[in-house]
């Protein structure tokens, strides 16, 4: 069984927590949004030490990863006294930090990046892998004056990435250069007895234009471009709202953001609950299995709930990224249609 370590916001205590609920205990992770752990723990005779002192802004510590306890909602029936717990991962307290000076100009995420920590470091480190060498500087304007955690988001957004935070060190990844492939499929009849696809078509595009930055005179430093999707044979011309942006003065830059945007492909959800044990690491490459819908893909892990106290299998969220996502959506209907008579 794993410890739960518990340590006080002035770190003069540290305890393994015990009397916690383990059915309740949970650990939530989803790609760049979401790591969280969540219970509800009991007071008593052995445990009210540690119990009184579990309050916010304590850390708890699961698997060496620090948890700050940002709610704790107390209730009492009786004798019995109970809390109820949700920590949010070490790194999300990067938003208290504070950037009010800003830059302009064509950055690399390494620039970017400095920027934001020339305000002051808060204990944070970061690294940046590009192993294929395929992250491009964008056009800045005035990038900062905001907490420290709304730049990185920006950051994320502008450049493409997944940032994997070891406590506090940040490691950020292109999007699509990052994950480790595991030798161990999700099955039907093997781990799995069920798959979710939500799949919507309210926000799908085949085409959007892009608008860049202008010159002193009204003029562009190069004229707004449109980019029309492959997909467009298929579901015809269905305009998305153009990106007006004027950090871009390259049309290359442009033109990469616009493929990154446009939603050309039907949004799809994708999750499973699994019925065996199973190591669930964000960013897991694995093969996707499911005879009854024809499918078989590799997938990447972007999310989970892990139940570590309890013996129940993690449900996991798969990729919805563009090249899967079509693929299972074909394998979906190919399936469907060939069962029409």
């Amino acid at each position: 069984m794993i410890d739960i370590i518990l340590r006080n916001h002035e770190k003069s205590f540290e305890e393994i927590l015990t009397g916690i609920d383990k059915s309740s205990f949970i650990e939530k992770r989803d790609e760049n949004n979401t790591w969280e752990i969540d219970f509800t723990i009991s007071r008593t005779i052995r445990n009210y030490l540690t119990f009184d002192m579990l309050t916010f802004e304590c850390s708890i510590f699961l698997n060496n990863q620090e948890f700050i306890v940002k709610k704790a909602t107390c209730s009492a029936l009786g004798d019995k006294v109970t809390k109820s717990i949700i920590a949010t991962h070490v790194y999300y307290t990067i938003q208290d930090g504070f950037q009010y000076n800003t830059i302009t100009g064509t950055l690399s995420v390494n620039d970017c990046l400095s920027h934001i920590f020339s305000a002051g470091s808060r204990g944070f480190t970061y690294e940046v892998i590009d192993k294929n060498n395929i992250l491009e500087k964008v056009e800045q304007e005035n990038f900062g004056n905001s907490n420290y955690l709304q730049l990185i988001n920006e950051v994320i957004e502008d450049y493409k990435l997944v940032v994997l935070p070891e406590n506090k060190h940040l490691v950020f990844f292109p999007q699509e250069d990052y994950g480790v492939r595991i030798e161990n499929p999700i099955r039907y009849n093997y781990n799995t007895d069920n798959l979710n696809l939500e799949i919507d078509t309210f926000s799908l595009r085949t085409q959007i234009k892009g608008f860049g930055k202008k010159k002193e005179d009204d003029s562009y430093y190069f004229l707004p471009i449109t980019y029309t999707s492959s997909e467009a044979e298929k579901w015809g011309i269905r305009i998305q709202t153009p990106v007006e942006d004027d950090r871009y003065t390259s049309q290359g830059n442009m033109l990469r953001r616009l493929r990154l945007d446009l939603q050309d492909y039907p949004a799809t959800t994708i999750s499973t609950n699994l019925k065996l044990s199973y190591d669930v690491n964000l960013g897991d490459f694995v093969m996707l299995i499911y005879e009854p819908l024809a499918i078989e893909y590799d997938v990447k892990i972007v999310g989970f709930t892990k139940y570590w106290l309890c013996d129940k299998p993690p449900e996991i969220t798969l990729s919805n990224n563009k090249m899967m996502t079509k693929n299972i959506i074909a394998s979906l209907f190919k399936k469907i249609n060939g069962g029409i008579k």
